[in-house]
């Protein structure tokens, strides 16, 4: 007859998730799990141990955990390194695309077109010369 294991560690937050999470921190302790997903002490220390047990994360100090190249292939799997990446990407473009202009010797982000509008390159330009001129 087969013997049952008890799993006694919370399952409030899937195992992907997790790795996410200590992703996006690099570097976590068990009170960062605690806050996150609403574990206990006690809870979030035993998510720590089975995935360290499984290969996917590493201790770096006492207390202190970061992924393992199986972690990074777990989430490379799953398409959270993919997803992640198109993310930065698409937020890098969003700023390149912002137009500027500068108000009383500040620089900010143009609401609507019908403002004088520069990059944001052109506006610290821009600046620069005014402070240097001696108008701002």
């Amino acid at each position: 007859m087969p013997l049952l294991r008890l799993n006694l560690c919370s399952e409030q937050a899937k195992k992907i998730d997790v790795l996410e999470f200590i992703y996006d921190r690099e570097a976590l302790n068990a009170h960062d799990l605690m806050e996150e997903f609403g574990y206990t002490y006690s809870s979030a220390r035993c998510r720590l141990s089975q995935l360290r047990k499984e290969g996917f994360i590493q201790q770096l100090t006492r207390g202190r955990w970061c992924l393992t190249e199986r972690g990074y292939n777990k989430l490379d799997y799953h398409g959270v390194l993919k997803r992640k990446e198109d993310e930065k990407e698409r937020i890098k473009r969003q700023e390149e695309g912002r137009l500027w202009f500068i108000d009383g010797g500040r620089i900010r982000m143009a609401k609507n077109v019908n403002e004088m509008l520069l990059t944001l390159d052109q506006a610290l330009r821009a600046v620069r010369e005014l402070k240097k001129e001696g108008f701002l």
